[in-house]
């Protein structure tokens, strides 16, 4: 089954995601629910049961769904909450090896936040007291690390309802199967990626996780599209893992069709 999709789709895809300053050419296959059951039960049969598969649910969170970052404020429009049912029957259905749960985690003080913007003005680069606006980028020169930053609405902050997962997303209770992981707890940088920073600094837990439990495939499904899904997805990719983004179990900020932000090669099956 894996065979037959390739040969009939591109495998290559070009991630074009300026605010994130990263160019990728990678092979990501991009797949609808329906056919994950067939790839995980081919791929166990090819590889004598040694496939392990993990679902990896990035960022269900209140906060992108119906708060200060709902994606129906986003120029896409989408409604994240139309991703849960899709999710809920994925877990119920597959029987996955393990399940990952992601959230956005973030202290008061995170450099992502617009409104902790007169806290930074001094690590600025360039003209410190130029006027910014959110949603604009700005490059800091510290007080930890380099890096490019999109200033965004205060959003997800640690131990707030904004940050808990939606109520209607079906949550496994805790057993040696579910891994759950919180990212961007690190005042001085962002984390789209549920693997590393924004600067590529590692964030080893998943991926040790992961490794623990011998996971070799993952189906990644969530919010955002062009944010913290495919930056997950391409950090699975180069961590040699077989890497599936479900595109109906997904929404995004901008549209797709939007080729300065996400290109990518579809697999419509």
């Amino acid at each position: 089954m894996i065979s037959q999709i390739k040969q009939q789709s591109k495998t290559k895809l070009f991630f074009d995601m300026n605010r994130l300053s990263l160019f990728w050419f990678i092979t990501i296959l991009i797949i609808k629910t329906i056919i994950i059951s067939k790839v995980a039960e081919t791929s166990k049969v090819k590889k004598s049961a040694q496939s392990v598969n993990a679902l990896i649910v990035v960022d269900v969170q209140n906060c992108f769904i119906n708060g200060n970052l709902s994606l129906l404020k986003a120029s896409a429009g989408q409604d994240g909450a139309e991703v849960i049912p899709i999710i809920n029957n994925l877990i119920r259905t597959i029987p996955f090896d393990v399940i990952v749960y992601t959230q956005d985690w973030h202290p008061s003080n995170h450099i992502s936040f617009f409104e902790n913007l007169h806290f930074r003005r001094q690590y600025l680069a360039g003209n410190q007291n130029r006027t910014i606006k959110v949603f604009d980028t700005v490059k800091y020169l510290g007080p930890k690390y380099k890096t490019k930053q999109v200033l965004w609405p205060v959003h997800c902050i640690q131990e707030t309802e904004d940050a808990a997962l939606h109520k209607d997303l079906d949550v496994i209770s805790s057993s040696n199967r579910v891994i759950h992981i919180r990212k961007g707890t690190d005042p001085d940088i962002d984390n789209y990626s549920a693997f590393v920073h924004n600067q590529g600094i590692k964030n080893s837990e998943l991926n040790k996780k992961l490794k623990e439990q011998n996971v070799t495939q993952v189906f990644i499904v969530g919010l955002a599209t062009d944010y913290c899904v495919a930056s997950t997805a391409l950090d699975a990719f180069n961590l040699n893992y077989r890497t599936y983004i479900v595109q109906d179990a997904t929404r995004e900020t901008l549209p797709i069709v939007n080729k300065s932000v996400l290109i990518f090669g579809t697999h419509n099956v």
